[in-house]
């Protein structure tokens, strides 16, 4: 028997209560025309019964003769996105894969996204995370990349709303890339420790490009490569109250550590003075913004006792 190709790309699928999604994205993966793929599925502590719909979609799909090679790890607790991709970041420096790719489970993955991805890593050895642009089903841009600077949560998603640009613009150096979809060199994360589990969820990437850059490593944007993301699933949409309270108490946390006297600028005009213009998103949302805030202040570290508060156990 032929041994198997080494994995040269591990993707990293994380859900939490979304089983169904997750599996949709999965079948999306298992289409990409690409070799040495090799797919990690990561149920963060989900309960209920979604390990075992994650386990039967999995046996179905490589009975049928999937063409990449699935795994599952169940993980006994939520550990927010930061601590599951964290463990998947792991698995693929076990499986010995050169890169990492890191994925939403709300995204649809057209079969020839992958490969140009692949190609910036291999090609430019200076370039550390590589992301395509991220649609709205809409067709409207979701983000182009993304950076710091005067706007709300001091956090701007490039493009979004717009029109995505020409698919001959670029590639273009930015400051992030949102981890919707993103393609790492895997020692190249390592090197950094990963996610900062201190974020848990929301600025991690931020965070985790600052970091990369740090150490010399590019971060490029590919306008010809395009997907789809439904935003917001795993936090109950972008203006849910968990979103709200996560995005503003790790804004501060960024800021403490990173942050340049114009982000903290547009985090007061915005966030402290523009306060009252969220009441617009309902005064839950605002509410827990402000609450998101103030735990900031005082050094909070987001976990699970913050989704329990605002989703439920």
């Amino acid at each position: 028997m032929a041994e198997p190709a080494p994995v040269q790309t591990a993707a990293l699928l994380l859900n939490w209560r979304h089983a169904a999604l997750t599996l949709r994205c999965l079948d999306d993966l298992l289409a990409v025309e690409v070799a040495g793929l090799a797919v990690l599925v990561i149920d963060n502590g989900s309960g209920g019964d979604d390990a075992a719909q994650l386990a039967a979609g999995i046996r179905d799909r490589l009975a049928a003769g999937a063409r990449h090679r699935v795994e599952l790890a169940a993980l006994p607790h939520n550990l927010g996105f930061t601590g599951g991709m964290n463990h998947g970041f792991g698995w693929a420096q076990q499986v010995g894969a050169p890169f990492v790719l890191v994925l939403n489970n709300d995204l649809r993955l057209p079969a020839d996204f992958l490969t140009p991805l692949v190609a910036v890593l291999q090609h430019d050895p200076h370039v550390a995370a590589v992301g395509p642009t991220v649609l709205h089903p809409d067709g409207t841009v979701w983000a182009e990349g993304g950076r710091t600077g005067f706007a709300p949560n001091a956090l701007r998603l490039i493009g979004h709303g717009r029109p995505p640009r020409s698919r001959r613009h670029g590639p273009e150096a930015v400051p992030f890339l949102p981890c919707a979809c993103v393609l790492f060199r895997t020692a190249a994360v390592m090197a950094v420790g990963g996610f900062d589990d201190r974020y848990f969820m929301y600025w991690e990437d931020v965070d985790l490009c600052a970091r990369l850059q740090e150490r010399g490593g590019r971060i490029v944007w590919l306008p010809w490569v395009q997907v789809e993301h439904q935003a917001g699933q795993s936090s109950g949409g972008g203006r849910s109250p968990l979103r709200k309270f996560l995005m503003a108490c790790n804004a501060v946390r960024f800021l403490r550590a990173r942050g340049r006297p114009v982000a903290w600028l547009a985090w007061f005009v915005f966030d402290v003075l523009g306060w009252p213009l969220t009441l617009a998103s309902g005064p839950r949302a605002a509410l827990a913004k402000l609450r998101g805030t103030w735990a900031g202040l005082r050094g909070h570290r987001a976990g699970t006792g913050d989704v329990a508060r605002y989703l439920g156990p």
